[in-house]
């Protein structure tokens, strides 16, 4: 079988998102191979190369260069979504297909312009929305699909982020999120990453929200400047919000209610509850965070038939031999490689205009309609 031969874009020889969730994956299949590299310079994709023991590719210094090589059936971009509009534009022009981390682009005109472009070329693409693709995800489909808790009525969905740049320690890498605003950028920039992660997997589960009202607050008004946990500044102002409470109703009439809170969980394995009830029982998910695109260990799945009041424990489906934060991201790659886009830029579409509705709907303390 030929493989498909990936372009990477940010593919960094110091580690972050793409050697962490990416790179496991590609390594360990005979669907893809990465062919080629660019990176803020030839030299950095070089390294990059040698670092991660990538052989067979060639690397260049802009994207533009990449795409003319004929082995690059599909670009993946993993960089800050600031600069994903100048990066994956060139790849979409030369016809090539495109995976791009969340958001897809820095606002919804710009993700507009990229859905628009893919569409006039022809070519496939997809998006990090990698929480739909968890087999979290798809073990509350099946019981869902199965009727086994009737007509949908209510979700209630509250979590703790559990990353330190949520709550009181930034990495440099994640200086930005401190801000409420960012230039080029709509919305709340960590806000924006966080709730259109876990928004996304919520709808694959109980359907599109139809409205939203909005509350968000600044929990953390001051945090620490941390690496590798040596402080190197302390007391830095943070303006973004860091608890987030919405309400509304889904496109299929299920009432929802979402909370999320930056920072720690309560307990290690106590930062995530979700109820999903029905007129005939109700679902439990418990696990340690609110972020399954990035997956945990601990996830469990209760289901209660209201009649014998009977709970029973729901096996999850398998997922991935892969680590953990590879999971879900090696789901994406094996649906486009069996012709299939489990979250295309239209899929993306959706999430920036919930976005925009959420932060209208926290400016005017109104219920907006999505």
């Amino acid at each position: 079988m030929t493989k498909i031969g990936v372009g990477f874009i940010g593919l960094s020889a110091g580690g972050g998102w793409a050697s962490a969730a990416h790179l496991p994956y590609l390594k360990s299949t005979d669907k893809f191979e990465i062919v080629a590299l660019t990176n803020s310079s030839k030299k950095s994709a070089q390294e990059s190369m040698s670092k991660h023991h990538i052989e067979n590719a060639e690397a260049y210094d802009s994207v533009e260069e990449m795409v003319k090589n004929s082995r690059v059936n599909l670009v993946v971009c993993a960089v800050a979504f600031f600069s994903h509009y100048q990066l994956v534009k060139p790849a979409l022009e030369a016809g090539k297909d495109v995976y791009v981390e969340w958001q897809l682009g820095a606002t919804t005109k710009e993700a507009e312009e990229l859905t628009n472009l893919a569409k006039e070329k022809g070519v496939r693409t997809f998006v990090g929305l990698q929480g739909r693709a968890s087999h979290l995800i798809s073990t509350l489909q099946t019981l869902l699909s199965e009727g086994g808790i009737g007509r949908l009525l209510v979700s209630q969905m509250s979590g703790s982020a559990c990353t330190p740049e949520t709550g009181t320690k930034l990495p440099p890498r994640y200086s930005y999120f401190k801000d409420r605003e960012a230039e080029g950028t709509t919305g709340q920039v960590m806000l924006n990453i966080y709730i259109g992660h876990t928004v996304d997997y919520m709808a694959a589960v109980i359907g599109e929200p139809a409205t939203v009202s909005a509350e968000l607050k600044t929990t953390w008004p001051t945090i620490d400047l941390v690496d590798d946990d040596k402080v190197l500044e302390t007391g830095i102002t943070k303006t973004a919000d860091d608890y987030v409470s919405l309400h509304g109703i889904t496109a299929n009439g299920t009432t929802y209610t979402y909370n999320m809170r930056g920072g720690d969980a309560f307990a290690p394995d106590e930062g995530f509850a979700w109820d999903i009830i029905g007129d005939k029982g109700q679902i439990r998910v418990t696990g340690s965070t609110i972020m399954a695109n990035l997956g945990a260990e601990d996830y469990k799945i209760r289901i209660k038939v209201h009649t014998t009041r009977k709970i029973s424990d729901v096996e999850l489906d398998a997922c991935l031999d892969l680590p953990l934060a590879a999971q879900n991201v090696g789901k994406l790659y094996e649906s486009y490689a069996a012709g299939d886009s489990l979250c295309t830029f239209e899929d993306a579409i959706q999430r920036h205009k919930f976005l925009d509705g959420v932060f209208q709907a926290a400016d005017k303390g109104k219920v907006v309609e999505i």
